[in-house]
């Protein structure tokens, strides 16, 4: 009877202890694109919130209730910097008061679809989860060096798709002229968001490119996709919408669909007869 008693003692005592290094890593991620390389890299031991999902424009979306219930009881904050002090962010953290949630700005700036910088956010985000999760480092690491290499293949992939286009000259939205020109256009104006693009504005577009063969106009979707309209119908040439987010589409669920995505769509510009 001791020897059961003493046996069920120890039941109750691991039951607890298991069900605790059971539990996934919690991670609030900023965007689609850090909740992508933090599913990745930690192969699904970890549940991602994303405050902002691909089909939005960062900076117009505001956090849920069912957002700060996770937040509560996450263990780390994934953020790009320009989303560190945004209203939405700053209440939802007041909000849990989570002493336990350490808060980390993934620093690389600029367009996360070039391969070389999408890298470098790897591995800072890598490093932020094995300072969470130590017990998960040898996924991470491992998972680390897989997505790295798969990058560096999809980039010649990328570049061998495009070779056809290389030149071509474009006007861009602002928030895709930087992997456009990666991708090997020329970009010889750009244009902002939907909301801030006037009759004005085209029209100072328009005049300054009119000696110019333009081949193509390029929008960002998650700042409007058809900003850049009016001036390709103007002009007479190939439209398309580029996306900066995963998720934003069905067939573009993370980085390397999105990549693929995008780089189909530039394929179709081509140059003015």
């Amino acid at each position: 009877m001791k020897k059961f008693s003493a046996l069920l003692w120890l039941a109750l005592v691991l039951i607890p202890l298991s069900a605790t290094a059971a539990e996934p890593l919690r991670v609030v991620a900023g965007t689609s694109l850090i909740s992508d390389i933090v599913a990745d890299l930690t192969e699904g031991k970890s549940e991602t919130l994303t405050l902002i999902q691909g089909s939005s424009c960062p900076g117009h979306e505001n956090a849920s209730t069912g957002d700060y219930v996770f937040a509560a009881k996450a263990k780390l904050l994934l953020v790009h910097p320009f989303q560190r002090h945004l209203q939405q962010v700053d209440a939802m953290l007041q909000a849990v008061g989570n002493p336990l949630l350490a808060i980390v700005e993934v620093s690389p700036r600029g367009s996360w679809l070039i391969p070389d910088i999408q890298k470098q956010a790897v591995r800072e985000i890598a490093a932020a989860l094995e300072g969470a999760a130590p017990e998960l480092a040898p996924v991470i690491r491992r998972r680390m060096l897989q997505r790295l290499q798969k990058i560096d293949a999809i980039a010649a992939e990328c570049r061998s798709a495009l070779a056809a286009t290389q030149g071509l000259p474009v006007i861009a939205a602002y928030m895709q002229a930087e992997f456009v020109k990666w991708a090997g256009f020329d970009v010889i104006r750009a244009f902002g968001r939907a909301e801030d693009v006037n009759a004005r504005g085209l029209a100072e577009i328009l005049s300054a490119v009119k000696d110019s063969p333009v081949a193509g106009v390029v929008d960002n979707y998650q700042s409007g996709p058809d900003a850049g309209l009016p001036l390709a119908l103007e002009l007479g040439v190939t439209h398309v919408v580029l996306s900066n987010f995963p998720g934003s589409s069905n067939d573009a669920p993370d980085y390397f669909s999105l990549l693929r995505r995008n780089v189909a769509q530039l394929q179709t510009i081509k140059a003015k007869p």
